[in-house]
């Protein structure tokens, strides 16, 4: 019984290892599928998302977007093949900073990356 299933294993196995098996994995000759999708992510100050296809032959296009911390959008429209990657960024909305002595890095401290060292 146990030789019988390791026999048939091994046979599947081979099968799949020859030229011309399972045609799927980095060495394959798959071929593109169209898609596409989308999402949305919206809670608070956090805002970003995404659509994408795919063509079918290689070509994939699509575009993101993300809600930046100074009040602007900020956008991002691609379309890539096999000649490359090729975005288009743009903005939209005006930058808005807070009012105040400024902080000079993160944490708002003068601090450099938050680390709130003394700089005297």
């Amino acid at each position: 019984m146990y030789s019988t299933a390791f026999l048939l294993c091994l046979l599947v196995s081979a099968g799949v290892a020859l030229p011309g098996g399972h045609g799927g994995g980095y060495g394959g000759h798959s071929v593109p599928t169209p898609y596409g999708f989308s999402y949305g992510v919206s809670s608070g100050y956090t805002n970003f998302g995404q659509s994408e296809w795919g063509n079918g032959h290689g070509g994939v296009g699509g575009g993101y977007w993300v809600n930046l911390p100074d009040g602007r959008i900020q956008k991002v429209s691609y379309w890539a093949g096999p000649g490359g990657y090729f975005p288009v960024v743009s903005y939209s909305g005006v930058a808005r900073y807070p009012a105040g002595k400024g902080g000079g890095g993160y944490g708002g401290h003068g601090g450099g990356f938050g680390f709130g060292g003394h700089h005297g």
